[in-house]
């Protein structure tokens, strides 16, 4: 097996690529060179990317040990994230980057560079606005779950799909990391005694496990519908205008709402990042603290309406005018969600891995303010998801719970 690398890279694509130009001037990079807000979270896989006059590429190639960590990983797991943004764009072109061919003999596929945008994380985390990011997330979540699942395909695909995306091995590794490791984590000790004894209360509360507990089941046992499963913000690159989601070799049949969930634990910890980073005024943090609140408003609601959309239109006939089900199926969302929301941003907010959406909180006092509110949050979401009835409930829990800390300090 050819294992790419600077030097081998053009000869590569020229036997590949018949249209690509060997003689224009070329621009190589691996991920992992530039810096953190150029490259994103790439620990895992050898990605190139390839720039010359004419086209920019990416090329993403996985090996037996993965990139950083050296652990053992299944080789095959990018021909499955290939056959998921394949699918994908068939339903959502315009958020998903255009790809170009898979080489099943050396495990790499090829596809557009989407650099020309940027990482949505480290965009909020300087405090920059997208208007559509809500819409955008929200549309594309939608139509990809809906379109892959049991209400418009037929029983046959749907079971093709189920049985090609079980995705077990990636799979375990949120099944056991997320859900159940959890538990295990290393504290970040640089916040202090302090937030160390407080964090590790969630580890030590039943109740709190009890909840992860019940989440991982739904994650384990709903194959709802092709779910990307690791939709954080340093997987979404955007610009004023356009939206590209990147990443997918965590991609399996799972339950609706996951990734709605999963996002938003992102956001929620930008909100807490706001209330304590420095903004030129306080207005800017008002008006940035707004935005962040509209966009999880808008995801939902986005999410919503566009599922009852292609239900409408598109959901098969002995579902068209059951409403009852649909509204069903958005109750069940509106509960699970917002708990997977709590569970993502604990899992990052407690452990000793870096979490950018707090590292650029250069003054330690407010770090641990920010992170607190954070873990304070996840707790009031967890418990109090069972009373949610519409997006709106959601934000007045955050909002509760930072007034209530702010009354305290």
């Amino acid at each position: 097996m050819l294992t790419l690398s600077k030097e081998n890279i053009i000869e590569y694509l020229k036997k590949h690529m018949q249209d690509f130009d060997d003689t224009l001037p070329a621009e190589i990079s691996q991920v992992g060179e530039g810096t953190e807000e150029e490259d994103g979270d790439g620990y895992v896989n050898y990605i190139f990317r390839v720039h010359t006059a004419k086209e920019a590429l990416v090329l993403k190639q996985s090996l037996p040990l993965a990139r950083m960590s050296q652990q053992p990983m299944d080789v095959k797991r990018n021909k499955l994230e290939y056959d998921s943004m394949r699918i994908r764009y068939s339903i959502v072109p315009e958020y998903t980057p255009f790809l170009k061919f898979y080489d099943e003999d050396n495990y790499i596929f090829v596809m557009e560079d989407v650099s020309y945008l940027q990482i949505a994380r480290f965009q909020f985390n300087k405090n920059i606005m997208f208007p559509d990011f809500g819409r955008q997330c929200g549309e594309c979540m939608a139509k990809t779950e809906f379109y892959t699942s049991e209400y418009f395909l037929t029983r046959e695909e749907y079971r093709r799909l189920q049985s090609r995306f079980d995705n077990t091995d990636m799979r375990r590794i949120m099944e056991d990391g997320m859900f159940l490791d959890i538990f295990g984590l290393d504290i970040d000790a640089s916040l202090g005694e302090a937030f160390e004894n407080f964090a590790l209360q969630f580890s030590r509360d039943s109740r709190y496990k009890t909840e992860l507990f019940k989440l991982r089941r739904s994650y384990m046992s709903h194959p709802d519908a092709l779910i990307h499963a690791d939709m954080h913000t340093s997987n979404i690159f955007v610009s004023e205008e356009q939206m590209k989601v990147i990443d997918m070799e965590f991609s399996f049949m799972g339950p609706f709402g996951y990734d709605l969930g999963f996002l938003t634990g992102n956001l929620i910890s930008q909100y807490c990042a706001a209330c304590f980073k420095p903004f030129p005024s306080e207005a800017d943090r008002r008006e940035y603290k707004a935005y962040l609140l509209a966009t999880i408003k808008s995801l939902f609601r986005t999410y919503f309406r566009t599922f009852t959309e292609c239900w409408n239109q598109d959901a098969k006939k002995r579902y068209q005018g059951e409403d009852g089900l649909r509204r069903s199926i958005f109750d069940e969302i509106m509960l699970e969600a917002p708990g997977y929301a709590s569970m993502v941003n604990w899992f990052r907010c407690a452990g000793d891995v870096g979490y950018p959406d707090f590292d650029v909180i250069e003054d330690k006092e407010d770090k641990r303010h920010a992170t607190t509110l954070s873990l304070l949050m996840d707790w009031q979401i967890m418990f109090q998801r069972y009373q949610y009835m519409t997006v709106d409930d959601l934000i007045d829990t955050i909002l509760y719970v930072e007034e209530k800390y702010f009354k305290m300090l």
